[in-house]
């Protein structure tokens, strides 16, 4: 802008001492000083408009960045022994979280710090990977809340530590897809049909946690002939809820004896 200035000022000391100025009349000399004047006032106040343009831009490009790279930040920490990376813009998802506290506030009490600075969080990497990956795909104003694995023993746990963590489980639906052993055997139906018959031990299987209660892979077992619960299972989805019918005089009794330890029938 200085630069202009000189440059600006110089060229008009130049327009007034050139001969063909200096031969003009005294109004004509004034008139045409007037007149460059005025350019160059012009060209003055357009420069520093410009400027000023300019400068605001970069005001507005610096607070841009700054914002981008604040919400950008890679958090790295340690989960049971795994270090883990995510961004501060998936934490800020649940801005009030114990989670969120801990990781970029850092104001919760006893926070454990491994011998590399990390925080350091006491859960099962591979429940909190879990939850992580939900996080990471929120989207703004959209609702917090996680799905636990499909292991029914694993649910427990999850939820376990999202209470910890100040997070909030996924609400249980009858709509769910609920998956078990019979006998070896999977099965998978809605959670409605099991909690057809309310307060019968096939109701409380949906809440199986116990690990006598589950097969090697942690999903919920039930020691019956496949077939005869298969065949119950049928009555259950189309809305039956008592006078259920074996699938022939040969199976009856063996049926019937199911039914009456599932509390389905007195």
């Amino acid at each position: 802008m200085n630069m202009c200035k000189s440059f600006l000022f110089y060229f008009l000391i130049f327009l007034l001492y050139d001969d063909r100025y200096i031969k003009c009349n005294s109004t004509e000399l004034t008139s045409s000083v007037n007149d460059v004047s005025t350019v160059v006032a012009d060209e003055l106040n357009a420069l520093e408009k410009e400027s000023k343009n300019s400068s605001n831009d970069l005001d507005v490009e610096k607070a841009i960045m700054e914002r981008f790279l604040k919400n950008s930040d890679v958090i790295q920490f340690n989960v049971g022994g795994e270090i883990m990376y995510t961004t501060r813009a998936s934490l800020l998802y649940a801005p009030d979280s114990t989670l969120t506290n801990m990781l970029l506030n850092k104001s919760e009490e006893n926070i454990s710090i491994d011998k590399e600075g990390n925080v350091f969080l006491d859960f099962n990497p591979k429940l909190f990977r879990h939850a992580l990956e939900q996080l990471r795909l929120f989207e703004e104003n959209e609702k917090v809340v996680f799905y636990p694995p499909s292991t029914p023993i694993l649910t427990i746990q999850f939820n376990a530590m999202l209470a910890k963590l100040g997070l909030e489980p996924a609400p249980i639906s009858d709509d769910d897809i609920f998956t078990f052993n019979v006998g070896d055997e999977m099965f998978a139906t809605r959670r409605r049909t099991l909690n057809r018959v309310p307060n019968s031990k096939l109701s409380k299987f949906l809440l199986a946690n116990k690990p006598s209660d589950l097969d090697q892979h942690g999903r919920p077992f039930l020691d019956y002939d496949p077939k005869l619960f298969r065949h119950l299972l049928s009555q259950l989805q189309v809305g039956q809820e008592a006078n259920f019918e074996a699938p022939s005089i040969e199976s009856k009794i063996a049926f019937d004896a199911m039914l009456h330890n599932l509390g389905l029938q007195s």
